[in-house]
């Protein structure tokens, strides 16, 4: 038994054995599929079952993942592109923004253009009116100026010529001589217009005014001409020489006789005195009056009227009107408007041959010094008009206003300077002189704050209106000039005034009283000092019964102390709301009136110690210069 059982263990280690040899064998050669063992097989199947979905899974989540990349891409793309379109849209909305900004340029640009093209066209076609206006004028001047020369010299060799071609005595037997008919001629001697020549010239032809010739001279003398009648006076003053002998002599003693009544004359007439004097000068020129006789004549009352016109300069016009009339030929006179029309122009304008230049000279020199004196006149006027605009600016700024009278007066002036300012450019013009420098004054801040200074002590002539502290009489009566407020202000207002002079008063009484005794250095009498205190025993028993009353009294008074401050405790907050309106108010009144009216109201309404400190305050931090 034991054998047996070892047998079997033997049996068993060599099929161990083998099992070991076939694993080893197995493990060096590779095992084919056929000879895996089917545990093996399932599991390799398994493992592969397995693995496919796995790959799936990667399969898909790559799937995916490239599915998200191209959508991504795809968005980005779009996003690009949109952004493209986006960026390309903006800027072809800025071309076009661009472009119609560029359009509009040019069209702004365009009308510029035009507007200057029109501009420059009506510039140059006013500038062409305007030449054509006064080439037109210049020629119609240079005609009338060829005229007037051609006229005068055919008068004047007619009148000079008028000796020797006076009609004979049996020419005049032919004549009416009839005294109602000459009569009637010479009384219309005294109303001679221009539209009256031809009538006049016709009823002269007719009459024989022999007997008459004193009588017409005189008509024709005292006669109320207009500048435009003298052409037919002289006209018929020309008949009358070239007719009558005795006429011009006659003619020219009525005239001194005249211009020798007139020097009585205070205030002559400047119509009648302008008419009279182109009327001897065209006498002259024509050759009724000879040179000597009539330049003489002409040259005394030229040279009266400027004599008594130097400083006023009222007789302007007379001068004037002469040397626009007269100038050319009696003093040699070419405008500057003649002298500029023949150069711009070229035209020619008759010489000044009638009278020479020696005895021309003297017009010359006396109408340049009249210019002279009224230049002057013109600056001191100007100085004095830019003075007043000056003082008015600083009024208006200090008190909003300008008085009546005051305005009035610098409308009166100003309309004075302008006329004189028209003259003196139509006489430098006719002298052809140069008109002085003008020049326009130019505020300064200075100007705008009233010319007082309060800080400054007065000296002399401080209160004088020209140089002084004041810039007119306005000024001066509105700080001087104040109103009596106890006219308008109740009487009630001024008691604790009043109280208070009288206690001052009583306290300087006092003083005095008490300072007596110390100045007395007697001794006193004894028996004047027992009386003393028999006195003093008497008024201190009076006092005893007076002390009671007066206890009472200044209780009362307290009481009535303590209810008024309670009162002003009360209304304080209401009266302060008052007093900063009226304080604030102040800057607004402007003028006297108002500040009048302020003051009244102050005194009615706001009258205390403490609203007088500030209104006190209020003034005095007002600037200097306000």
């Amino acid at each position: 038994m034991p054998a047996e059982r070892k047998k079997p263990a033997s049996m068993e280690e060599k099929e161990s054995l083998l099992n070991n040899k076939e694993k080893d064998c197995s493990e060096r050669r590779p095992v084919s599929s056929r000879e895996k063992p089917k545990d093996e097989i399932k599991l390799t199947t398994k493992k592969e079952v397995i693995k496919v979905p796995e790959d799936k899974k990667k399969k898909l989540e790559e799937d995916k993942r490239k599915k998200d990349d191209k959508e991504r891409k795809k968005k980005e793309e779009e996003k690009v592109k949109a952004e493209e379109e986006l960026k390309k849209k903006e800027e072809e909305e800025k071309k076009k923004h661009e472009e119609e900004e560029r359009k509009k340029q040019e069209e702004q640009s365009v009308e510029v253009r035009t507007f200057i093209l029109i501009t420059d066209v009506r510039e140059w076609e006013d500038t062409n009116v305007l030449e054509k206006q006064e080439k037109e004028e210049s020629v119609q001047l240079h005609q009338e100026a060829w005229e007037r020369h051609q006229l005068r010299k055919e008068f004047r060799s007619k009148n000079q010529n008028a000796p020797d071609n006076r009609p004979e005595e049996n020419f005049f037997s032919r004549l009416d001589s009839s005294l109602k008919k000459n009569t009637a001629f010479v009384k219309k001697l005294k109303t001679i217009t221009e539209q009256q020549r031809d009538s006049l010239s016709h009823d002269f032809n007719g009459l024989n005014l022999s007997k008459y010739i004193a009588e017409a001279v005189a008509s024709i003398v005292e006669a109320k001409l207009k500048i435009s009648d003298v052409n037919c006076a002289v006209h018929l003053c020309s008949l009358f020489h070239q007719r009558y002998a005795d006429f011009a002599p006659s003619l020219l003693q009525v005239w001194k006789k005249h211009f020798e009544a007139r020097k009585e004359e205070k205030t002559p007439n400047i119509t009648k005195l302008r008419t009279d004097l182109r009327f001897i000068a065209e006498l002259t020129i024509v050759g009724i009056f000879t040179d000597k006789e009539g330049l003489s004549l002409i040259y005394e009352q030229l040279k009266n009227i400027i004599n008594a016109d130097r400083e006023s300069h009222t007789h302007v016009s007379v001068v004037i009107s002469f040397c626009r009339h007269c100038g050319d030929d009696i003093a040699g006179l070419v405008p500057r408007k003649v002298k500029s029309a023949a150069e711009k122009f070229n035209l020619s304008f008759p010489p000044s041959e009638i009278i020479s230049p020696e005895k021309q000279q003297p017009f010359q020199n006396l109408l340049k010094e009249y210019f002279t004196s009224l230049t002057k006149h013109l600056k001191r006027d100007h100085r004095e008009l830019q003075n007043t605009e000056r003082q008015n600016r600083r009024i208006l700024h200090s008190k909003g206003e300008l008085s009546e009278d005051r305005h009035k007066q610098y409308e009166e002036f100003a309309m004075s300077y302008q006329k004189l300012l028209a003259n003196s450019q139509s006489l430098a013009d006719l002298l052809d002189e140069n008109m002085p420098d003008l020049p326009q004054d130019k505020p300064t801040p200075e100007e705008h704050g009233p010319g007082i200074d309060i800080f400054t002590p007065g000296k002399p002539g401080d209160y004088d209106l020209e140089g002084g502290i004041w810039e007119d009489e306005d000024a001066r009566n509105f700080y001087e000039n104040l109103i009596d407020l106890k006219a308008f202000v109740p009487a009630i207002l001024f008691k604790d005034n009043e109280k208070s002079c009288q206690n001052k008063d009583s306290n300087k009484d006092d003083c005095k009283e008490a300072k007596e005794p110390k100045d007395n250095k007697e001794v006193p009498n004894p028996d004047d000092l027992e009386l003393e205190l028999e006195n003093l025993e008497i008024n201190d028993d009076a006092l005893e019964l007076e002390g009671g009353d007066e206890a009472e009294d200044l209780t009362k008074k307290l009481l009535d102390e303590q209810e008024q401050e309670d009162e002003e405790a009360s209304t304080g907050s209401h009266l302060k709301l008052i007093v900063d309106a009226f304080l604030q108010q102040l800057p607004n009144c402007v003028n006297r009136d108002l500040i009048d009216k302020a003051a009244m109201d102050f005194c009615m309404n706001m009258n205390t110690k403490a609203n007088r400190k500030k209104l006190v305050r209020a003034l005095f931090i007002v600037p200097r210069q306000r």
